[in-house]
């Protein structure tokens, strides 16, 4: 992601550029604040269990597991009820 800040001469504001969005700043000093507070949030350290507050991969393999023999133990009750 590309983060700078550019004036913006005809309106007298600041934007912070983030690829193509733009965020407006009544002063340089608020908009530098902003740039340095979002790039040490992205570069700081993430793990893929923090991200979308997923489970991790192997919890949704053992619940997806759970699941299976669930359905299966119902399938063979119903089986037996037949």
């Amino acid at each position: 992601m590309n983060v700078y800040v550019e004036k913006n001469t005809e309106q007298d504001r600041w934007w912070v550029r983030l690829d193509d969005c733009r965020v407006s700043f009544n002063t340089c000093a608020e908009a530098e604040q902003f740039v340095e507070r979002l790039t040490s949030r992205l570069n700081a350290p993430h793990s893929l269990d923090m991200l979308a507050n997923r489970p991790s991969r192997e919890r949704s393999a053992n619940m997806n597991r759970a699941k299976g023999s669930v359905a299966a133990s119902a399938d063979l009750r119903f089986a037996k009820e037949a």
